[in-house]
């Protein structure tokens, strides 16, 4: 790549200008007149629904709905993550939601007519191959027709969404976004105080200084203390919310919703659940070698990511040599990988350091298989930001891959969501590893096990909280903060066990946690990087499988996970799938025993 100033903040010019683009408008009744064609001709004119020829007529049409832009949602979308103080910006969020809930209302009846379709007709039709862009779409619809309302109750749950648990989640989100306090931060051999918003706080936790990380760790507590109150008020409307919803519908169990839009069985999540649990020994056996090399009988709760060495010198990564490393290794594997990767940094696609008013955390946002890709980081030059990039990008990789795939397939289970980017992960820790003597060679794979720990046991673990957490809400009926933060240190306690002190009011640190306001979301990182695993085992063992996995990146939703994998020679119905996946991670762990010991420092 070309020697130039790579740009650091999005470029949304793409999407619009401001948030009352006139565009914008001209958008918006394109929209408005496509979909009231559309109901004016199917609303009332069901044949699709026993005639094939004229089904896949209305798909057709409908397919072509969905293709059409929606730049201003994703520009209102993105200018809130960085500038979530703007009451401007959060009033034209607010009006265009309420828009596109009334537009739904004119079109939702298509899809929930679909799960009308007779039984008998329904087979025939999953067995036509004219049908087989929309297959899996229709076997979808098919098999949640069971738990659907009536169109009236649908549109009563669409509108009080935002004010049900909507609206809740992204006010807790924007309260820690306006936090700020005064803590230590590292200026060369001196340490000086300094206000800092909420996600370097956060960031500062993995600093190599431990009186930086009791600082940061402090005024998180403050924080958490000061809003306690608030989101757990939050939490209960959400835990509600959810409740309703699943009673509403018949669910019978408080992650079958999710576990029906991930297009899997609950046998695949409850084996997945179960696995890991099991091998918790791991994550236990990780934090005890962690604390040894760090000199201390046991790990403050806040230390769990901190970097297991202290370095005279902490090691940083500019953001033009993260770029240059995860591109380099993207062009190692595939062109296609490097391309989409270093036109996403060279055109303003990622919006890179934290700031006030910016959200914390990470995402790579695909929205239309029209629209551009959009990365978000906050960027602070650790090694764990390298790994957060190649991450990011992975998820780019498959959002732009899979831009193949007809409109009503352009999306992603959450239950592969995280396997494109912990793929890209391994990709580039693998590339770290090889370039480094044996001490570096140590503290790449002691960081690698801390992200492997966090995103597969953490997660599990995440999921026997929000599991009991929501059956306990559902016995009692109101869970005050202190009884959350029981249930939540119980679970994290299961996965860290006895090297990690649960200190710092560990049983708060639940309350930023955003995938809890989506629940059951996490389950979906264990399953994709193990998963990931699977994926580089396959071409470890034969480099030209590549393309075989590759497919995997280019598919959205036109198969089921089953058969994605299926077609890589993975079962994902079996235990000993997943137990392959953990071994994995368990001979990583035996390594990095080795290396330590061999090094003297265990």
């Amino acid at each position: 790549m070309e020697q130039k100033k790579i740009p650091t903040e999005w470029n949304l010019s793409d999407l619009g200008t401001s948030y009352n683009d006139p565009s914008f408008l001209k958008e918006r009744k394109l929209h408005e007149r496509a979909i009231k064609k559309f109901a004016r001709r199917w609303k009332k004119n069901q044949s699709y629904l026993t005639n094939p020829d004229t089904l896949l007529r209305a798909l057709n049409e409908y397919e072509q709905l969905n293709t059409l832009p929606d730049r201003e949602g994703m520009y209102l979308f993105l200018m809130r993550q960085v500038d979530s103080l703007n009451t401007e910006l959060a009033a034209a969020e607010k009006k265009y939601i309420d828009w596109v809930q009334k537009l739904s209302d004119e079109i939702r009846f298509f899809s929930l007519s679909l799960g009308k379709i007779e039984r008998s007709l329904q087979k025939k039709i999953l067995a036509d191959e004219r049908f087989a862009d929309y297959k899996n779409y229709l076997k979808g619809i098919f098999e949640t027709a069971k738990y659907q309302l009536s169109e009236p109750e649908e549109r009563i749950l669409s509108l009080k969404s935002g004010v049900a648990s909507g609206n809740w989640a992204s006010m807790v989100g924007e309260l820690f976004a306006r936090e700020s306090a005064e803590v230590l931060v590292k200026k060369g051999s001196r340490r000086v105080k300094e206000v800092k918003p909420f996600a370097e706080i956060l960031a500062n936790l993995q600093s190599s200084c431990s009186r930086v990380r009791a600082s940061a760790a402090k005024a998180l507590v403050d924080i958490f203390r000061k809003h306690s109150f608030v989101v757990e008020k939050e939490f209960n409307s959400i835990l509600e919310d959810k409740k309703i919803n699943d009673m509403l519908r018949g669910f019978k169990r408080p992650d079958q919703a999710r576990i029906l839009s991930d297009d899997i069985t609950p046998a695949v999540v409850d084996t997945l659940i179960e696995t890991v649990t099991d091998y918790f020994s791991i994550s236990r056996d990780f934090y005890k070698l962690k604390a040894q090399l760090m000199g201390k009988e046991k790990l403050h709760y806040y230390e769990r990511n901190a970097p297991t060495f202290k370095m005279k010198k902490e090691q940083t990564f500019p953001y033009e040599k993260a770029v240059a490393l995860v591109g380099e290794t993207f062009a190692q594997l595939d062109e296609d990988f490097a391309r989409i990767f270093y036109n996403m940094v060279e055109t303003g696609k990622v919006d890179v350091y934290p700031r006030v008013g910016k959200q914390d955390g990470a995402f790579c946002m695909y929205h239309g298989k029209n629209e551009p890709v959009y990365v978000m980081l906050n960027y602070t030059k650790k090694m764990n930001d390298v790994m957060t990039l190649a991450h990011e990008m992975g998820h780019a990789v498959h959002g732009t891959l899979s831009k193949k795939e007809n409109a009503l397939n352009y999306d992603t289970p959450m239950f592969t969501a995280e396997t494109a980017s912990t793929f890209a992960e391994g990709l580039v820790f693998k590339r770290l590893l090889q370039e480094v003597n044996e001490k570096e060679q140590l503290k790449l794979m002691m960081t690698r096990l801390g992200d492997t720990v966090s995103t597969v046991m953490r997660q599990i673990a995440a999921y026997n909280f929000e599991w009991e957490v929501h059956h306990a809400f559902r016995e009692k009926g109101y869970l005050s903060a202190e009884e959350i933060g029981v249930i939540f240190q119980k679970h994290m306690k299961s996965y860290m066990g006895p090297a990690v002190l649960q200190d710092y009011d560990a049983e708060k640190w639940w309350m930023y946690w955003s995938h809890f306001r989506s629940p059951f979301y996490v389950y979906s990182y264990a399953s994709g990087l193990l998963m990931s695993n699977g994926m580089h085992a396959i071409i470890n063992e034969n480099p030209k499988k590549w393309r075989k996995v590759k497919a995997f990146f280019e598919t959205g939703t036109s198969k089921s996970p089953k058969q994605i994998f299926k077609e890589m020679g993975i079962n994902i119905e079996k235990r000993d799938f997943w137990e392959a996946g953990l071994k994995e991670i368990q001979t990583l762990l035996c390594d990095t025993k080795k290396l330590a010991k061999k090094l003297g420092k265990v």
